[in-house]
């Protein structure tokens, strides 16, 4: 059932969603900004990570953020991906307006304390370090993204190219992205759970009406050529085993076709009952493990086929192994009964996304950010809209060796 909501917009820019739900005690406020680390500059990455963690340091009138919170029963946290960033705090209904005031100061302007700066820079730079290089297999999709895309900023991941980008970021360039990107006219503002819209809105325009918007940003991000030969990459690493990755072009987040491909994912790789758990896993035994995803992104991303092979099977026997399957299919492999399982699947983790608030208003706040609400609300139909002769059209079109990115990521002396 579509989420009902009202839409309020300030003078400034600022986008406002209001979700009513008065069953539960408690609201959840979202904001997100129009701003990931495909915006960034290819000299600079990972700024828009490291401002997340910046704006949680302190803003011009209050000095000590995590305290208000704690103070008024609040949970909070945020999240940077390619293309947004999202903050969002869950809290009684009746202290929203502490949420308000929070999210506004913050807006307005930080406190751009470069001693704050500097402990941020050493937390993300660890965190890098952490999760991305000391850890087994943690650089495989930073490598396969930068081999992937030859040109859009998707070939970076949040996390940024290198540390070194990281390490000489300046108050300066803190502050040019904050009064670039950080406006009420980049941004949407949710509220949803235990409030009135008529209630939400003078509240909104006390706290956010003043803010000055920034400016009109033009996004032009280069097109990435769609691939016509094959391409092969190979990396050793210190890991216990090989793994194996295959791509190919998907289309963007918002273009009709994305629910095929991500039905399509599901059909091929997601859990023990997909196609390919069950012929390289459970029959055949030339993986360990195997998957199969869409990045999702708004810009066209990629549709990925990832696996371990098994102990004994060679990283190139396990490719050719996966080739010969992926490329001599029927045309009309999709059947209305697989299809089914996958979209009953579909229906219930949407489902299971509308039982808490906090997921309600995060998924209205994206939603409006990548275009507008309402073309996200009632996802289901469009799942189940999705046809065999759609998807097995898709599938055919797609997976074409020579459109096909491998690596090969192989352990040292395997």
């Amino acid at each position: 059932m579509p989420l009902q909501f009202k839409r309020h917009i300030l003078a400034n820019g600022l986008r406002l969603i209001v979700h009513e739900d008065h069953s539960t005690p408690l609201a959840s406020c979202n904001v997100v900004y129009n701003v990931g680390s495909r915006d960034e500059n290819p000299d600079m990455t990972g700024m828009a990570h490291l401002f997340e963690h910046f704006m949680f340091t302190g803003s011009k009138n209050i000095p000590d953020y995590d305290a208000q919170l704690q103070s008024v029963g609040a949970i909070n946290n945020a999240y940077t991906t390619q293309d947004i960033t999202h903050y969002y705090i869950t809290l009684p209904a009746v202290n929203i307006e502490h949420a308000l005031w929070l999210e506004s100061d913050r807006m307005l302007e930080l406190a751009f304390q470069q001693e704050k700066l500097d402990i941020q820079k050493h937390v993300v730079i660890e965190e890098f370090k952490e999760n991305f290089l000391n850890r087994p297999y943690g650089d495989l999709w930073l490598l396969y993204n930068q081999f992937y895309f030859q040109k859009h900023p998707y070939q970076w991941l949040p996390i940024g190219k290198e540390i070194s980008h990281i390490e000489k970021v300046s108050m300066e360039d803190m502050k040019n992205f904050f009064y670039r990107f950080y406006r009420p006219n980049n941004a949407v503002l949710t509220i949803s759970g235990n409030v009135h819209f008529e209630e939400i809105v003078p509240l909104v325009e006390k706290w956010f009406g003043p803010i000055p918007a920034g400016p009109t940003l033009e996004r032009q991000y280069p097109q990435e050529d769609h691939p016509t030969q094959h391409r092969m990459y190979e990396v050793e690493r210190n890991v216990p085993a090989d793994m194996l990755f295959k791509g190919w072009s998907t289309c963007g987040r918002l273009e009709a076709d994305f629910y095929a491909y991500d039905m399509l994912s599901d059909l091929f790789g997601s859990g023990q009952s997909s196609y390919l758990y069950k012929k390289f896993v459970m029959e055949d035994a030339v993986f360990t493990d195997i998957s199969a995803y869409i990045t999702g992104t708004l810009d066209p991303g990629i549709f990925i086929v990832g696996g371990r092979p098994a102990e004994g099977v060679s990283i190139e026997e396990a490719d050719k192994r996966l080739s010969d399957y992926l490329y001599q299919l029927p045309k009309n492999c999709i059947n209305t009964h697989d299809l089914q399982k996958v979209k009953n699947r579909v229906e219930s983790i949407i489902l299971q996304n509308d039982i808490k608030i906090e997921d309600r208003s995060s998924s209205l706040a994206v939603a409006e950010c990548f275009s507008c609400a309402e073309d996200f609300n009632d996802e289901t139909n469009r799942y189940f809209a999705v046809s065999e002769e759609q998807i097995n059209t898709l599938y055919n079109n797609m997976f074409r060796q020579e459109q096909e990115t491998t690596m090969y990521y192989r352990a040292a002396n395997s």
